[in-house]
């Protein structure tokens, strides 16, 4: 019985390894995309700083082909149905073009992390699968 126990413990812990590691089937590209708020004492500038020195980190650590970027949300009134640009909210995007594996944290990744921790909130974060652009 101890034996039989033992087994499915392991099968468990390697289906569960499995599963977690297995890389999903997309047609286009893996992306991250997170909706940011820019925090009380924060700025739209420091803001803009992070999403730099994020792409220029995964740059200089030889990540080729990922995509970093940042939009502005629109904000739409729903009586008057005019639209304006928020001050506060910002979406970005990580889209991943290389499977290669994520280059070793360092005091660089550190800063740009703390450029946005001070700047900005993340409010949703969702990895996704960008389809590739039909071709026109």
């Amino acid at each position: 019985m101890k034996t039989f126990l033992l087994a499915l413990t392991f099968i468990g812990i390697s289906t569960l390894a499995s599963a977690q590691t297995a890389p999903l089937a997309c047609d286009g590209h893996m992306a991250t995309v997170r909706l940011s708020e820019i925090k009380a004492g924060g700025s739209v500038d420091g803001f803009m700083k992070a999403v730099e020195a994020h792409k220029a980190w995964f740059e200089s650590h030889g990540v080729k082909g990922d995509q970093i970027f940042s939009a502005r949300v629109v904000i739409r009134d729903e009586k008057t149905r005019a639209r304006v640009y928020s001050d506060k909210q910002f979406m970005t995007f990580h889209i991943h073009g290389s499977t290669a594996p994520m280059p070793k944290h360092d005091e660089a990744y550190d800063a740009f992390v703390k450029l946005y921790n001070e700047n900005s909130e993340i409010k949703e974060s969702h990895d996704i699968c960008m389809p590739n652009h039909p071709a026109k």
